[in-house]
């Protein structure tokens, strides 16, 4: 796509992206061929859930993918780029509810409009993804909920059955009653609790006097659950309880104390009781001393008809037995107390409290392969390495199986049928899959086990991790391609890029499902992203108020600002996207706290007429854009002068300062390789950024424009084309970051010379060769010189295009030659009518008394100075 020859004065992000996005779609600029020779760089991208709109962090994660894929086409890898969508889970079927009023009882209707609202969200997520220059290619997208995702899922939990590693069990799972749904130990975590310590006296039964134990508890209402109370071994406050009985209030029933080392004697009073179930550790008591089970909560956080407070909710009933409990004298005393409970903090917008509810489920067993995912995780690549003790801590933590199941609605169906009777397993034949086993028949009329004809099918679908953990799998074309998933994934070299606080979840159970599956660990190396805080570095949170969403800053300020702030996060570490608010009428900085109680005042549309954010990191980017854009932008008005067949270098005579730019890219363009090789796109950036704009832009250029305007025709096309292979170079690597002004910019300037499509299209940048050593000393040395002359002109108010009429440059003797072969480009650049260099002991003859003297230690001359 050849422009014309102009090279419009300022650069007009929005309409260069339209433009730009349009033509690689038409072109298939980023179009994946299996075909071609070689391994391929096979990428496994996270896939977002289908929110409607991408968030702070998707840009993150997203942007540092794109880079990615790109660096690694420019070396010359076969990348395999695809991006799906995880379509299932619960904020889909409470927006559906929400937006269209269909209940989820209603099943058909309501599995329709999920996926209607799926498909309208994608849309606009793929937009998003486009207007940030994603590189992918569309024509290797998926979705979890179509139906060959859907295969491949059901197939694999048929192999996992049929090895053994998937059952079905009753047994206490995290349950969260907001969600009503079952949840895994990865989908939980703890969370900090100002809360109460309530001490209850129990009854010691046989004993007079009202004789009682007291305990403490943060649950007062799991009282009625109570199957069993503790002491420690070896606590000698209460050898004389072994053995006791102890009545329960409320209830007509008694139980034993019992003794294990795992009560914590400094809890409370040193007595616990355990109750079905308050937490992992009445589990475990329950099983060890087959403990009775008493169940009283109900799926939706109620009271059940095993509680005298049925059809009250958890958090009433306690209020309520904690009020009878005094009433009746068996509350002692109630502290403060700061503890931690269990969350489900897979859903931010959930984060409520974890119940333990033993209900059937279906599990995959897990425990038993830990020591295979961590030999998987020790042989991939970490980026960076530290996150790879994430991974390890959690396999040697883990004493849950997976708990697969969950009470929704919108997911993958489980693709089995039970018998009602005796529970036993009736599997699908492979032929039928994908189906729903309410809808589809069983294979056989009656159970093989018990001959029941009351065969069930599942309701429960997958949770949304057994999607996700096959995405190497599934973009591999597993079970339907096998040239392709050999050339995608057995024999391909794959990356898979995420955030660290999936570990435990998206990249375990994938490592574990994978080789499962397929005998073979799935991935080469892992990069491993932060999360995206706010300015205070807390996380972005609307309790916070400090979230930004990316359709607040892309209109303004454009995609390739918003990916050089990507480029500057640290590899793993979380990243805040800073900013202050701005009174608009005072244009003053208006603090935090009077922020966050404006929030809550006044309506949003009036908080926003009077206060809005400042991005200085966006604004940074732009200024670079701008930078970018009027240096090559220089280099076009000088190449409009000549006539220039290519600018491949070929034997030129190249000046000593040539030799010194060229020098340096080598240094950088070795080191920012070495740091991108590494995924390490901060401190790559933090080299790229200062060289082109400091080095390159106010002292190189400065020092060639008077060869670039010589009245020698050969010496501007010299000039002209040493430049420009040189900004060429560097304008593929800032490609990466920046894919929108570089495209324009090699549409306008360098299509000519590179033939290509797209510099998208192009290779990665190779070192200088043949550069002298020597030379590029003498240049450096005179772009320091030159530098500070520059600032003496400046300082002296004298305008940079207007003659001095003398300088004189004292300096070492051997170091007066360098300079002398240099004074014509420092005579030149600075407009110096005479020019000398002479050794220290002669500046004591010089009578006349410079306008300006300057001693330079750092570099070890002196100068005088002559307007």
């Amino acid at each position: 796509m050849a422009q014309e020859s102009t090279y419009p004065k300022r650069y007009k992000f929005t309409d260069v992206q339209k433009k730009w996005i349009d033509y690689w779609k038409k072109e298939k600029i980023y179009s994946f061929n299996p075909k071609k020779r070689g391994k391929v760089f096979t990428m496994d991208t996270p896939p977002p859930f289908v929110s409607g709109t991408l968030h702070l962090g998707h840009v993150l994660n997203h942007s540092w993918i794109d880079f990615v894929a790109r660096y690694n086409k420019m070396k010359g890898k076969n990348v395999y780029f695809p991006q799906g969508f995880d379509c299932h889970g619960l904020p889909v079927e409470l927006a559906v509810e929400k937006n269209y009023g269909v209940s989820k009882y209603d099943r058909d209707e309501f599995l329709a409009k999920c996926h209607e609202w799926v498909e309208k969200n994608i849309n606009n997520m793929t937009k998003q993804f486009d207007d940030l220059g994603y590189s992918t290619d569309w024509n290797h997208t998926y979705r979890t909920m179509n139906d060959n995702y859907k295969y491949k899922v059901q197939w694999s939990l048929l192999y996992f059955y049929k090895q053994g590693w998937l059952y079905r069990e009753k047994f206490p799972t995290h349950f969260c009653v907001n969600c009503e749904t079952s949840v895994a130990k990865a989908e939980v975590s703890y969370q900090d609790e100002h809360g109460k310590l309530w001490f209850l006296k129990l009854p010691i039964v046989g004993r007079n006097n009202g004789e009682h134990i007291t305990i403490a508890t943060t649950r007062p209402e799991y009282l009625e659950a109570c199957v069993g109370v503790f002491i420690h071994p070896n606590d000698e406050r209460y050898y004389h309880l072994s053995a006791a009985e102890i009545e329960i209030p409320f209830t007509n029933r008694t139980v034993r104390v019992e003794t294990d080392s795992n009560v914590d004697m400094n809890f409370g009073t040193g007595i616990v009781y355990c109750c079905t179930y308050g937490d992992e550790t009445d589990i475990k008591w329950k099983l060890e001393y087959n403990l009775d089970e008493i169940q009283i909560f109900t799926e939706d956080g109620h009271m059940n008809e095993n509680s005298r407070y049925k059809g009250m909710t958890i958090l009433e009933a306690r209020e309520q037995i904690v009020k009878d409990l005094e009433d009746a004298g068996y509350l002692e005393d109630i502290k403060n107390h700061d503890h931690r409970i269990v969350v489900h903090s897979e859903r931010s917008s959930c984060r409520k409290p974890i119940e333990f509810l033993p209900v059937y489920q279906w599990f995959i067993n897990v425990k038993d392969f830990t020591e295979e995912i961590i030999e998987s995780g020790e042989a991939m690549k970490w980026y960076p390495e530290k996150h790879k003790q994430r991974l390890i801590d959690w396999c040697k933590g883990l004493d849950w199986n997976w708990v697969i199941s969950r009470q929704r609605v919108f997911g993958t169906p489980i693709p089995f049928w039970y018998c009602v009777k005796c529970g036993e397993i009736i599997p699908p034949n492979e032929k039928d899959l994908p189906l729903d086993p309410l809808k589809t028949p069983p294979p056989i009329n009656e159970c093989p086990k018990c001959k029941s004809k009351n065969l069930k099918g599942e309701k429960d679908i997958c949770d949304c991790w057994i999607d996700s953990s096959i995405t190497p799998l599934a973009i591999a074309k597993w079970l339907e391609d096998e040239d392709f998933f050999k050339k995608a994934y057995t024999n391909a070299l794959v990356h898979r890029p995420q955030g660290y606080e999936i570990i435990r979840t998206w990249l375990f159970y994938t490592l574990f499902r994978c080789k499962k599956l397929t005998d073979k660990a799935p991935f080469a190396e892992t990069m491993i992203n932060g999360m995206v805080a706010g300015p205070d570095g807390r996380k972005m949170s609307k309790s916070f108020g400090n979230i930004v969403s990316p359709d607040e800053v892309m209109p303004e300020f454009g995609a390739d600002a918003i990916r050089q702030w990507a480029a500057m996060g640290s590899l793993g570490d979380d990243y805040p996207f800073e900013y202050t608010w701005i009174n608009i009428q005072s244009k003053q900085p208006v603090k935090e706290e009077v922020i966050l109680k404006e929030m809550k005042n006044l309506p949003p549309k009036k908080f926003y007429n009077k206060y809005r954010r400042n991005y200085e990191q966006l604004t940074g980017a732009s200024r670079l854009l701008t930078k970018v854009w009027n240096a090559y932008r220089l280099m076009k008005m000088n190449l409009d002068k000549v006539n220039l067949k290519e600018i491949n270098l070929g034997e030129m005579n190249m000046n000593s300062i040539d030799h010194y730019i060229y020098s340096e890219f080598n240094k950088k363009l070795e080191a920012i390789t070495r740091y991108f090789d590494e995924y390490n796109w901060h401190e790559g950036f933090a080299l790229l950024r200062p060289f082109f704009w400091n080095e390159v832009c106010d002292n190189y250029i400065e020092a060639i424009k008077y060869r670039l305007n010589a009245e020698e025709e050969e010496t501007r096309q010299t000039s002209l084309k040493i430049a420009l292979n040189l900004f060429f170079n560097l304008l593929k690597i800032f490609a990466i970051f920046m894919p929108f002004i570089t495209e324009e910019i090699h549409s306008i300037m360098f299509q000519q010379f590179t033939g290509l499509k797209s510099i998208h299209l192009d290779k990665w940048p190779k070192a200088y060769d043949n550069l002298s050593d020597e030379r590029a000393l003498e240049g450096n040395e005179a772009l320091s010189v030159i530098k500070e002359l520059r600032s003496i002109k400046s300082s002296l108010k004298i305008p940079l295009g207007e003659d001095v009429s003398r300088v004189i440059i004292f300096v070492k003797k051997d170091r007066i030659v360098g300079l002398e072969n240099m004074k014509i480009d420092i005579k030149k650049t600075i407009r110096i009518d005479k020019l000398d260099v002479m050794d220290p002991s002669k500046e004591k003859t010089i009578k006349q008394e410079p306008d300006l003297k300057k001693v330079v230690e750092e570099l070890e001359m002196t100068l005088y100075f002559y307007k």
